[in-house]
């Protein structure tokens, strides 16, 4: 019951008290603005709540305010970071590389990678290939004087289907092996 009446005590303060406003020196909603008249300053001066606090300062490279800035930290955290890689090593690096020879290590990951995905391309080209000579033969009749000759047409262009769906499917097998290194 206590922490109930101290918690409802503490919401009760007045926002101003912080910085020697009292309750009734705030302006309040309704009181009207005073008419323009000289320049300078803000006519309710002193009676905004929290109109004394200290203006913020911003940080330049981040522009948020200084006491929340993470450029330092950020630039600690990498320091911190280049000094763990040092002594730890990234994944897939040997133990106390250096900075240079791990992003050296992932420059040849990336190229080897391209090298994959470039065979791929032209396996896939390979495979596009081939399955339009397929197309080709099934659109294909024979054309023989007698029906003997038909015949070994057909056969011979079923062989050829066969022969290029067997080219596929290693095709499509180079394929996966190729995808599986990546």
């Amino acid at each position: 019951m206590s922490d109930m009446r101290s918690l409802l005590e503490s919401m009760n303060k007045f926002a101003g008290q912080s910085v020697g406003q009292k309750p009734g020196d705030q302006v309040r909603g309704d009181e009207p603005m005073p008419k323009k008249g000289k320049k300078g300053d803000h006519p309710y001066k002193g009676r905004l709540v929290g109109a004394n606090e200290a203006k913020e300062e911003y940080c330049d490279s981040c522009d948020r305010v200084k006491s929340k800035c993470i450029c330092d930290e950020k630039s600690s955290l990498k320091e911190e970071f280049n000094l763990f890689l040092s002594e730890y090593g990234a994944a897939n690096t040997p133990q106390g590389a250096s900075p240079q020879e791990v992003t050296a290590a992932q420059d040849q990951q990336e190229a080897q990678k391209a090298d994959i995905d470039n065979q791929v391309k032209g396996l896939l080209s390979q495979v596009s290939s081939t399955r339009s000579q397929i197309a080709a033969l099934n659109r294909q009749f024979p054309t023989g004087s007698s029906s003997q000759e038909k015949a070994f047409q057909l056969k011979d262009m079923e062989s050829q289907k066969v022969q290029l769906g067997r080219q596929v499917q290693d095709l499509m097998q180079q394929v996966a092996a190729l995808k599986r290194q990546a």
